[in-house]
């Protein structure tokens, strides 16, 4: 059973052309270059220590291991072949779904689905990074037919709402809601100079509305996103830009723009740029499909149609 058969089964064969505008062929090339740059940076921060660390924790093995050091030669190997593939735009096809199993053996292997613990509000990266794969994939799908039939788009699109709820789910919970403040103050304790004071501003934006209000907002706004998602509901055009803000938020804020970026310190397998930031790739291909510019009036996203030559009112425009 082919690709096309399975989402045919869910109905996920393609966008509704009443709510996504029509794409070219090369719409989704830019995005597919900055994730490359992103994987590029990740390829670079796995020979780090604490990359090492981590795989070896995974594998049981301890530093001093030949197989494990063999085995982080390997991944680097194939984040540095995927980064090339999207760099470049070779092998792509083949590459993207390299990439999804990556992402996918990462997320259940080394994250294990997420983080479940009393404080946990994080559903992993190698979730992000598995949902972004697919959109490249259906950015390469586009180039081969229309958006209203292509159904890789609608796979990733629902992918991504299902990581939004899952992510929901996650901000719903007593520890999110109660210690709201305490996942930007302790970004704050670790950082100093012009990132400090760009902190203390959103805390004391946090502080003024209030903590419990802010917490409660984010939740139901990762929910309703969710649901956006799920539904390919042309209310994305207004969800996916105010999602694109809140995920430069949280990786400018709690995430310290992915940081810190010396002698390539990592977090672990896909982790080493933030998280969010990811999701602010994904948000990039649906705001193509779904566009903000689609919200203004008609005058202002045709103004060549407002009038003919000499204040006169054009055909187009009655």
């Amino acid at each position: 059973m082919n690709l096309q058969k399975i989402t045919g089964l869910f109905s996920l064969t393609g966008e509704d052309a009443t709510a996504a505008r029509k794409v070219s062929a090369t719409s989704f090339d830019w995005l597919r270059i900055a994730f490359g740059l992103v994987l590029l940076y990740d390829s670079w921060t796995s020979l780090s220590l604490a990359d090492k660390t981590e795989v070896g924790h995974v594998m049981g093995l301890p530093m001093s291991s030949g197989i494990l050091h063999l085995t982080v030669i390997l991944l680097t190997f194939v984040k540095i072949a995927l980064a090339a593939s999207l760099l470049t735009g070779r092998g792509v096809k083949v590459m993207g779904w390299v990439g999804v199993a990556y992402s996918l053996a990462v997320w259940v292997l080394v994250q294990h689905g997420g983080d479940f613990g009393a404080d946990g509000t994080d559903p992993g990266a190698g979730a992000a990074y598995f949902v972004a794969f697919l959109f490249v994939l259906a950015g390469e799908r586009a180039k081969e037919v229309d958006i209203t039939r292509n159904e890789m788009f609608s796979l990733a699109r629902v992918a991504f709402g299902i990581l939004w709820a899952y992510d929901a789910l996650y901000k719903f919970q007593p520890y999110f809601l109660t210690h709201y403040m305490d996942f930007l103050t302790g970004a704050k304790a670790d950082v100093s100079g012009w990132r400090a004071g760009y902190d203390q501003i959103w805390i004391a934006l946090s502080l003024a509305i209030g903590p419990a209000v802010m917490a409660w907002l984010v939740a139901i706004f990762e929910a309703v996103t969710a649901f956006g998602l799920l539904a390919g509901h042309r209310a994305l055009r207004a969800l996916a830009p105010v999602g694109f803000v809140l995920a430069f938020l949280i990786w400018s804020v709690p995430e310290e723009f992915g940081g810190p970026y010396h002698q390539g310190v990592s977090d672990g397998p896909l982790h080493m740029f933030g998280t969010a930031i990811i999701y602010m790739l994904s948000l990039g291909y649906v705001m193509v499909v779904y566009s903000p510019l689609d919200l203004l009036p008609a005058a202002l996203r045709h103004p060549e149609r407002r009038s003919g030559h000499g204040g006169t009112p054009s055909a187009a425009a009655s």
